[in-house]
């Protein structure tokens, strides 16, 4: 790590420290700009990764894609350009030094614009394509990530500065390490973009019956192709995705919307309330009803 980085980074977290007095994540007054702290380790949970960029600035924490491990440290980031379900645990955090990571919210579209603006200065990626990748931050990033969290001091330059720091931001990624893998889900004839399709697909139809056939009609693929492609790319088959994506989504109306466990069941599209039981605890580590009120006790 360079001297002017890790300058850089100290002034972030002393810029950041007032931004972030609780425990847990927090929505800033900066749109698509999402801040956690925790003084605690966690255990590991399943969530849905949003196509996203996440930085982390103090601690460590664990991701697992499937039977990928991914160790996410200080200055480095993870890159998501595809929504997929994956689990997490924060291994490094104390109150001396509180795990400390933000989240910015990748727009697709404005991704989409930008490859075509950059053209051929980005290469077409050389290796498999992956839902979840980490990078190392450069100066260049971390300047610009410094200027777009000075907003938060300035709530009035936000609508007029965030939406070029943002555009900037994706700018450095392209150029950046990992700029051919996120390219690659942009490019209409490419891996990445098909299953960035298929997964749109599964996520609006969550609920109905999976149809393989016409989600590999749908990309140009055959079956088999589509299978190998998906797996390749999220680490685990449609039909898993779809399971997790119900039982994340059940999950989510049980806490929110205070639904018991058989309503929720069928909502997300199971017929049989037992099996979403048995499924659930397999996820989630317990029985619907429990695993609410564990979340509920804990705060989260």
């Amino acid at each position: 790590m360079s001297n002017l980085i890790e300058q850089q980074l100290e002034q972030l977290k002393a810029q950041l420290m007032p931004h972030m007095p609780a425990y847990g994540a927090m929505e800033s007054i900066i749109p698509d700009l999402c801040l956690y702290r925790t003084e605690v380790t966690t255990e590991i949970t399943p969530v849905i990764y949003e196509p996203s960029l996440c930085i982390m600035l103090q601690g460590e924490k664990e991701v697992y894609l499937s039977n990928d491990r991914i160790v996410y440290d200080p200055l480095s980031y993870l890159l998501v350009p595809v929504a997929v379900p994956a689990s997490g645990k924060v291994t490094k955090a104390s109150a001396k030094t509180p795990y400390l990571a933000l989240r910015l919210t990748i727009d697709l579209k404005e991704l989409a614009d930008l490859v075509i603006d950059v053209g051929g200065r980005v290469e077409r990626s050389k290796e498999q394509v992956k839902a979840i990748s980490v990078g190392r931050v450069d100066e260049g990033l971390l300047s610009a990530i410094a200027r777009l969290l000075q907003l938060l001091d300035k709530p009035a330059d936000i609508p007029v500065l965030y939406p070029l720091l943002k555009r900037e931001i994706l700018y450095r990624l392209l150029l950046g390490d990992l700029g051919s893998q996120l390219r690659d889900f942009m490019l209409l004839d490419s891996q990445g973009h098909r299953i960035s399709k298929v997964i749109e697909v599964l996520r609006k139809k969550y609920n109905e019956p999976l149809r393989i056939k016409d989600l590999a009609e749908e990309v140009h693929l055959s079956e088999s192709a589509l299978f190998q492609a998906f797996k390749a790319v999220t680490g685990m088959s449609p039909l898993q995705y779809q399971k997790k994506l119900r039982l994340n989504e059940a999950r989510r109306i049980m806490l929110h919307e205070g639904i018991e466990a058989a309503t929720a069941s069928y909502k997300v599209g199971y017929e049989s309330p037992s099996q979403f039981s048995r499924e659930y605890s397999r996820l989630f580590g317990a029985p619907p009803k429990a695993d609410i009120e564990r979340v509920r006790l804990q705060g989260y």
